[in-house]
């Protein structure tokens, strides 16, 4: 059967997704605009955060930390999701502190290990994978979050408008700032203090993320997805995606025999 032949799966959602497998060894360092969770569902791994070793079962990794994963096994999963959304930043507020990373160990551990039935790296249809992505959010506290600081408008209104020109036009600072009444200056400062990352660099992961969707949904080749997302050519946006996420866009593209990916962004 073809779900036999995949060795590792990829489910992609809007804002999040869900990675189960090994990655390569010696990923690179690099730092990304997700929150990142890596649960191993039966041993330890080694990575690096900012450069200092770590050694563990499972982990939380803040939005824009810079960290290298030394060794991966079949037993990983990988949960990104990005820092916008509700249950990153209630998550990261119940979890991470200034060092911006936390060591998940203990009964917790054990309960995310949990909730992981499938023995394999793939679980079957989207509304399953998405039910075990619930319960690693539930179990990490975040659907009972506080209250969270309100987002200046004219900020929303910026990511709104960066959401609407990536899939039919190049996004310019100079018409972000015309629409928000700031001067440019002004918004870089604003959307810095107010999302935790600079415009451009924000601007750029959408970009990573509407090739992702495009390439999972088999509606376009890496060529023509990276054009739609505002790259110079797949290179560009190969080499992106390497710096962001530490891997090679083919490791988790169709392009993989090893890897099963599944679009989930209808649901």
């Amino acid at each position: 059967m073809e779900n036999e032949t995949k060795k590792y799966g990829v489910y992609l959602w809007g804002g999040h997704f869900l990675y189960l497998g090994r990655l390569e060894e010696n990923v690179t360092e690099h730092m990304h605009h997700a929150l990142q969770v890596i649960i191993d569902r039966k041993g330890e791994f080694d990575l690096r955060i900012d450069k200092a070793p770590v050694k563990c079962g499972g982990v939380i990794i803040g939005p824009d930390r810079r960290h290298q994963l030394v060794s991966s096994a079949d037993t990983q999963a990988h949960l990104f999701i990005d820092r916008e959304e509700a249950v990153a930043r209630a998550i990261a507020r119940h979890h991470l502190g200034d060092k911006n990373f936390k060591i998940l160990d203990g009964p917790l551990l054990e309960r995310l290990r949990g909730v992981f039935n499938e023995p394999d790296n793939f679980l079957g249809p989207c509304a399953q994978a998405h039910d075990v992505y619930r319960k690693i959010v539930t179990e990490l506290g975040g659907y009972a979050a506080p209250a969270m600081e309100a987002i200046d408008p004219r900020i929303r209104g910026v990511m709104a408008l960066v959401q609407e020109k990536l899939f039919s036009e190049k996004v310019t600072i100079a018409e972000l700032a015309r629409n928000a009444c700031l001067s440019e200056s002004r918004l870089m400062h604003l959307f810095s203090k107010q999302i935790g990352i600079p415009l451009r660099r924000y601007v750029l992961w959408q970009r990573v993320l509407v090739a992702m969707r495009m390439i999972a949904q088999g509606k376009m080749s890496l060529t023509e997805a990276a054009h739609a997302a505002g790259f110079s050519d797949s290179a560009h946006l190969s080499r992106t995606y390497r710096s962001m996420f530490g891997l090679t866009l083919s490791h988790c593209s169709n392009l993989s025999q090893f890897v099963q990916v599944t679009s989930c962004f209808s649901e």
